[in-house]
C-alpha cells in the first residue's frame, strides 16, 4: 500500500488529524518534494503513517534514502557558548554593612537606652512581680493573723 492509496481512503485533513502532521508536510510527501523537508521529518513522518495505518511505505523511504543520498545536506546543530548570568543578588558588603547596623542597634538599644523606662515599657518586669509577691505575702501574713484574732475573741466570748 502506498502513499496515494491512504489518500484515497482518507483526505489530507483526515491523515492529519489522525497523525498530527500538518497537511502542507503530507502534500510535500505526495510530491516526493523532500528538498523542502528535513531528513529527520521525512522519516519521522514516514514512520508515524506506517504506524498509524499500520501499512508498509518502504518504497517510500527508499526514494527518500536515495535522494538524500544523492543531494547529502549536512545537518548540524549550532550551539552558542553558555551566556555567562550577571550577578542578581546582593553584594557580601552590602549584607555585612546592613548585618553591622542591625548589630551597633541592638548594642545601642541594650546599653544606652533608660533602663527605668524599658522596665516600664515590660508588662512584666522583675520588679513588679518582686514586688507582687512580696504584697501578696504581707496580705497573706495578715489574713491569718486577723483570723487569729477573730478565733480568739470568739473563744473569750464563749468563756
Amino acid at each position: 500500500m502506498q502513499l496515494n492509496e491512504i489518500l484515497e481512503e482518507n483526505s489530507t485533513k483526515a491523515i492529519s488529524k489522525k497523525t498530527n502532521i500538518s497537511e502542507s508536510n503530507i502534500e510535500l510527501l505526495l510530491a516526493k518534494e523532500f528538498d523542502r523537508l528535513k531528513r529527520v521529518k521525512t522519516f519521522g513522518f514516514i514512520s508515524i503513517l506506517e504506524r498509524e495505518y499500520k501499512v508498509d511505505l518502504s518504497a517510500l523511504k527508499q526514494e527518500a534514502e536515495e535522494y538524500y543520498a544523492q543531494y547529502h545536506q549536512k545537518e548540524s546543530v549550532t550551539l552558542g557558548l553558555p551566556m555567562q548570568e550577571e550577578k542578581k543578588g546582593k553584594s557580601k558588603l552590602f549584607l555585612l554593612i546592613v548585618l553591622g547596623l542591625l548589630g551597633y542597634a541592638s548594642w545601642y538599644f541594650f546599653t544606652q537606652f533608660d533602663q527605668k523606662q524599658l522596665m516600664g515599657m515590660l508588662p512584666f518586669s522583675e520588679e513588679k512581680i518582686v514586688s507582687m509577691n512580696v504584697d501578696g505575702e504581707s496580705n497573706e501574713a495578715q489574713n491569718s493573723t486577723e483570723s487569729l484574732t477573730v478565733s480568739e475573741s470568739s473563744n473569750s466570748v464563749n468563756n
